[in-house]
């Protein structure tokens, strides 16, 4: 399991995945100073309650990945998850981009109500391009051992 490269990158997507959950994503700035707002914190606020929606696509993507680890027995199987979990990185990357980008007035948190600030989005969000790279460079070697089982086994 873990002499394949593969494996090396796709633990590597995990950690860079971790670490888009714990620093901060979006800064924003008011007359009062500037607030970060970690990975896990990105959300929506909707009757009254706070759905984290980067923590749970996020966590989905970390889950399938570390999943993804231990089925190198089930090639074809291992590919597809691998799609899916660029799909969920490509969602959590594009909801951080989406509620906090597009608006120029940013919901605080910490405050509970809308203020006239400032968004910055910090450099930590290409830690999911990265992840994306190292899943994209995992399903290549996955692929390139799927081919060589498949010629191995025209040989016989």
């Amino acid at each position: 399991m873990i002499q394949r490269i593969q494996t090396v990158f796709l633990l590597l997507a995990i950690v860079l995945l971790g670490l888009f959950l714990w620093l901060p994503l979006v800064q924003f700035e008011d007359l009062s100073g500037h607030r970060d707002i970690l990975g896990w914190q990105v959300s929506h606020l909707y009757n009254g309650y706070i759905y984290f929606i980067n923590a749970i696509l996020t966590g989905t993507a970390l889950g399938l990945t570390l999943l993804n680890i231990f089925l190198f027995k089930n090639r074809s199987l291992q590919m597809l998850i691998c799609w899916f979990a660029m799909l969920f990185i490509v969602a959590a990357e594009g909801y951080v981009f989406y509620e906090y980008h597009s608006w120029p007035c940013g919901y605080n948190v910490f405050l509970h109500k809308i203020v006239d600030c400032d968004v910055y989005l910090r450099k930590w969000n290409l830690l999911a391009l990265a992840a994306i790279a190292f899943e994209i460079l995992a399903l290549v070697y996955i692929r390139k051992d799927e081919a060589l089982i498949d010629s191995m086994d025209r040989l016989r």
